[in-house]
């Protein structure tokens, strides 16, 4: 019962000294008289003194709020049999307002007063005992004082009681009526539950699948801030079901589960990555990153997504996949290790990722004409990896570009100049040579690779007999590094 109800129903009491100038001060909202006229009753024992003054120190009316106080007065009154004051101080244990917690007392006092019918006992006596938490532990007992409270509107048991009929805890597992008191609770303003009701129409789990019901459900839940409605009902909006078809709904929803740090989001960037809506996939995986920055997996897939894309179109994606290259480059060179990532996935990422990320790297340097950045990146990647018949094939072809300028300007030189430019041409054709027949050879033995192997050897043949005049000696290049 209310402080306030009852200083209303104590006002009608016969009047005695002191007693009406409270209930007036307080029913005038000076609480602090009130507090002052009340204490001389709850020191004689007068037990609905006693049970306001606990409620006036729990509130800080007129007073400095003071939970051990309140819970001396509440103390007093439940001990006579009051079920407010008995779950007023249940509820103190359970949390350890005013006095120290103690989950078996809370027990004791929450019980007390869901026997006398009150309805929040019920409900955190349901709670203590579906968790065994101060008592023994008992899942039927526990749905039977939560099905109490919940009869009894009480939204947060509502809830509960639905969670216990999905999961069969306590209760014989029913979705059907799981999903009557999700509604109930949902109706009464629990967002968790709008937006399980709303994840059981999607899914038809207890009811007829609704995407519209779905729809409804989870806007009440991402309304109210809950993440997972908000990533739930962005997919909705992403995919056009029980809603109009609309990306920049989908990723207004997004944004906001990914600022709430909600999981799954990550999905909703891999899924746009396949869909092929690349700017969609980087302005959701930045707003990810901003939370994450050390999220390595998220870095190379939105790098090689861009890197691929800065092949057709460089102008517009080659600085997009170098800035998320060069950052998953930093965090692995330099020993940033994310903290959810496995040893294995680290290892991987050390010894395969990082040369790949140095390939992906030059690629997209070679689309812009920044031959001296994709030179670098190759031999790096090559550096780490030099079973990569890829690497090899790709620093042999920007090392085939030097050689053809270093032979352009040698054929418009004489004498000495001109003998030396075309050394120093061929020294560059010997290079090409070189990397080219470690292609070759690495290309036969990685798995995946040995469709190349032919047009590399092809390339290779007419580079080496232009070099030497005859193919005399290829074989044994090329077998030197099939053992290596």
């Amino acid at each position: 019962m209310a402080a306030v109800a009852l200083v209303s129903m104590c006002a009608a009491w016969p009047a005695r000294a002191g007693w009406d100038e409270a209930v007036a001060a307080y029913n005038k909202g000076d609480y602090a008289t009130a507090a002052r006229e009340f204490r001389p009753f709850a020191e004689q024992d007068q037990l609905q003194a006693q049970f306001i003054l606990g409620w006036i120190y729990q509130n800080g009316e007129g007073v400095p709020r003071d939970f051990a106080e309140s819970a001396k007065w509440y103390a007093k009154v439940a001990a006579k049999g009051n079920a407010d004051a008995q779950y007023a101080l249940g509820s103190y244990y359970m949390s350890g307002a005013g006095v120290k917690r103690d989950d078996a007392e809370a027990a004791k006092w929450l019980r007390k007063a869901a026997e006398q019918g009150k309805a929040q006992a019920q409900y955190y006596l349901g709670y203590l005992l579906a968790r065994g938490d101060g008592v023994a532990r008992d899942e039927a007992e526990g749905a039977r004082w939560t099905r109490k409270a919940a009869e009894q509107n009480v939204v947060d048991a509502q809830y509960a009681l639905a969670i216990a009929l999905a999961n069969g805890t306590g209760v014989a597992k029913d979705e059907a009526e799981a999903a009557t008191w999700f509604r109930k609770a949902a109706e009464g303003g629990n967002l968790d539950a709008a937006f399980l009701l709303g994840s059981h129409y999607e899914r038809g789990i207890g009811v007829l699948a609704s995407y519209p019901d779905a729809v409804k459900w989870y806007r009440v839940a991402a309304d109210g801030g809950v993440a997972d409605a908000q990533y739930h009902l962005g997919t909705l909006y992403r995919d056009g079901y029980g809603v109009d078809r609309n990306d920049a709904e989908a990723m207004k929803l997004f944004r906001k589960a990914a600022a709430a740090d909600q999981p799954s989001v990550i999905g909703a960037v891999d899924e746009y990555l396949k869909r092929g809506k690349l700017d969609l996939a980087t302005e959701l995986g930045d707003a990810l990153l901003a939370k994450h920055p050390d999220n390595l997996t998220l870095q190379l897939a939105l790098t090689y997504a861009a890197a691929k894309e800065a092949r057709a179109e460089p102008a517009k994606y080659a600085a997009v996949a170098k800035r998320y290259g060069e950052k998953a480059v930093a965090l692995i060179e330099g020993g940033v290790r994310p903290a959810a990532m496995a040893d294995a996935e680290w290892a991987d990422a050390k010894t395969k990722w990082l040369p790949q990320l140095h390939t992906q790297l030059g690629q997209v340097a070679q689309s812009v004409g920044a031959t001296d950045e994709a030179r670098m990146r190759f031999e790096r990647a090559t550096t780490l990896d030099p079973q990569d018949p890829y690497g090899w094939y790709l620093l042999g072809q920007t090392w085939f570009a030097d050689y053809q300028k270093l032979d352009a300007a040698a054929k418009t030189l004489d004498g000495t100049a001109k003998s030396d430019a075309v050394a120093k041409a061929f020294g560059k054709l010997d290079q090409v040579i070189d990397a080219y027949a470690r292609a070759v050879a690495t290309s036969e033995r990685r798995d995946g690779m040995q469709s190349l192997a032919e047009p590399l050897l092809r390339d290779l043949t007419g580079l080496y007999e232009f070099r030497h005049g005859s193919r005399d000696g290829l074989d044994a290049l090329v077998s030197r590094y099939r053992g290596s």
